[in-house]
């Protein structure tokens, strides 16, 4: 989209030569929460192959084609072609992706953020970048927000940057005003709340 977007602001009618049709390929999702379970579904909607790694990797998960323990994260990397993090930011996962893990993915692969910046080594995947080890990066999140303009990911060709403003649906306040509602009502009814965090756990 941003070759076509350049092609656009200089009124030229130009047609790409890289564009890859989903089906078929690999989706790798590293930590298959609530997140990642709704993004298994689309992927499959559109043909792809879904695997992912879990923690604790036991139940149904009728959205995946293969779910992996997260001690086989080498093979996910090694099958995706499309690699997307999705684990949240805890002493166990932070600094988890570097650049022995991003060697492991297909010269032609390519990885997407959603989690948090401190998930991955920033540094070591600027320089996979540049060394164009890896297709390309889409990237939501950062070690630092706001991504500050001396970045080298502004300028970046084969990089997509968003600001994680994804949240800022239509809408957004609205259904949050309805869910502390029905916790409300559910903690003094004295039921379980909704969206609670394992302390212990970080998320």
């Amino acid at each position: 989209m941003p070759e076509q977007w350049q092609l656009q602001q200089r009124k030229e009618w130009g047609r790409l030569d890289r564009l890859f049709e989903l089906a078929g390929q690999t989706l790798g999702i590293i930590g298959h929460g609530r997140i990642g379970i709704e993004l298994a579904k689309r992927a499959r909607a559109f043909g792809m192959r879904v695997i992912a790694t879990k923690t604790n990797p036991a139940g149904d998960y009728p959205e995946l084609d293969l779910v992996l323990p997260s001690r086989e994260l080498p093979r996910l990397l090694a099958e995706a072609d499309y690699v997307v993090m999705c684990v949240p930011l805890t002493p166990q996962t932070q600094g988890m992706l570097g650049r022995a893990e991003f060697e492991q993915m297909k010269s032609t692969a390519y990885f997407i953020n959603i989690a948090r910046g401190q998930v991955v080594k920033e540094a070591e995947l600027i320089e996979i970048l540049r060394e164009k080890r890896i297709g390309g990066a889409a990237l939501d999140v950062f070690e630092q927000e706001p991504l500050p303009a001396t970045s080298p990911f502004w300028e970046m060709e084969n990089v997509i940057v968003t600001p994680h403003s994804s949240g800022n649906f239509e809408g957004f306040i609205t259904r949050s005003v309805e869910l502390f509602c029905k916790n409300l009502e559910r903690y003094f009814e004295g039921q379980p709340l909704i969206n609670l965090v394992d302390k212990k756990r970080g998320y």
